[in-house]
């Protein structure tokens, strides 16, 4: 053989040595990369498919919240972990639902901001800044028990997704055996008659002023509940509303708005508060008085120009609108609760809405503003 012929096949057993080893690498880097983009997708649709039980979850109970990562140890051959909590954004509320995905080498992460709808679900007032808001000095005194955590409608703790004790304008004084307890950056704080400061807000600003009207409360014109509206709602007996300047004609269980329009300075006293919705006690003056509540238990929002001595149990919030109550603002000084409770809060102002249909398994529609993966 001579010697070309001889270079000439040691060059092609090397051409061709080099060529495939370089067609094992392309191929190899091709699996790879296919292992890398399956590995990633299935995290991917992981951590969408658990945001989406998370939202069905929450539309389903709207108080559920996880304010620490919770994990899923075996979901599609993966797992995830996840937080449901509350939070703000452009200076509105959302409710955030954050899961990171793993698969193999792979993870993923969704991010979703959700609202309850303001037509039908309900929604929570960015007014209700506490179990008890005020634009007054406030004082407890007796075994009334003031519960920031957060209770679901019938009064059972939910934890780590509750707000303040008290908010207030002005000032807050405890003394007796009354106790405040409170949810702080989603820590729980137990019912104390020594309460941590971080538990309640005291000489607070509201922005553009304390609403001054049950409508502002709900967030005015802006948000459907122009001047008159929720007077108009309780007038039109909707959803069992009630409309009175003569607390003795109410019907029980109160339902719907129930509107109590006393004359200037007059006094609503020693009242059975049995029922759930949206219970206010006001005229245009804010001298409306709602003393001696003395039984029955309300679940819902109370609107009140000037409460006097809770002696029973309220499950929700209540909100004090007169900057000048009557009787120093002694909100309790017997044996009464005030517990949070947010979805008490906003099947309340459901009940002011027009309903809508249910979808999947959830109780309540909800609205999701923005996703990010």
């Amino acid at each position: 053989m001579g010697r070309f012929a001889l270079i000439l096949i040691i060059g092609s057993i090397v051409t061709f040595g080099i060529s495939n080893f370089r067609m094992n690498e392309i191929l190899k880097d091709a699996s790879v990369s296919s292992y890398s983009y399956y590995n990633s997708n299935v995290a991917k649709n992981i951590a969408n498919s658990v945001a989406q039980m998370l939202i069905s979850r929450v539309a389903d109970t709207t108080s559920f919240r996880a304010n620490t990562f919770q994990s899923v140890t075996s979901i599609f051959d993966g797992s995830a972990q996840y937080k449901v909590k509350d939070t703000t954004m452009d200076a509105q509320n959302y409710i955030m639902i954050d899961v990171i995905a793993t698969y193999g080498s792979a993870s993923k992460r969704s991010k979703v901001f959700t609202q309850l709808p303001t037509g039908g679900g309900g929604f929570f007032p960015n007014t209700v800044k506490a179990a008890i808001s005020t634009n007054n000095p406030i004082r407890t005194l007796g075994n009334l028990d003031v519960d920031g955590r957060n209770h679901d409608i019938n009064g059972n703790l939910v934890g780590g997704s509750g707000t303040l004790g008290i908010w207030t304008t002005s000032t807050f004084s405890r003394s007796g055996n009354s106790k405040l307890a409170a949810t702080v950056s989603g820590t729980d704080y137990s019912l104390s008659r020594n309460p941590p400061a971080n538990n309640y807000a005291v000489s607070q600003t509201y922005p553009g002023g304390y609403p001054s009207t049950p409508d502002s409360i709900l967030g005015g014109t802006a948000n459907g509940y122009p001047p008159g509206k929720l007077k108009q709602i309780a007038q039109s007996g909707y959803n069992g509303s009630q409309y009175t300047t003569n607390p003795a004609s109410l019907t029980y269980p109160l339902k719907g708005v129930t509107y109590v329009e006393l004359p200037s300075g007059e006094t609503w006293q020693s009242m059975d508060i049995t029922g759930s919705g949206i219970l206010i006690v006001h005229n245009n003056s804010r001298n409306a008085v709602m003393k001696n509540l003395n039984s029955g238990t309300f679940k819902g929002l109370l609107i009140a120009d000037d409460i006097i001595h809770v002696h029973t149990v309220i499950i929700g919030a209540v909100i004090g609108l007169s900057p000048n109550p009557s009787s120093g603002n002694c909100i309790g000084n017997g044996n009464g609760d005030v517990l949070f409770s947010r979805d008490a809060v906003q099947q309340g102002v459901s009940s002011t809405q027009p309903g809508t249909n249910n979808f999947g398994f959830s109780r309540h529609r909800i609205i999701v503003r923005q996703w990010f993966e």
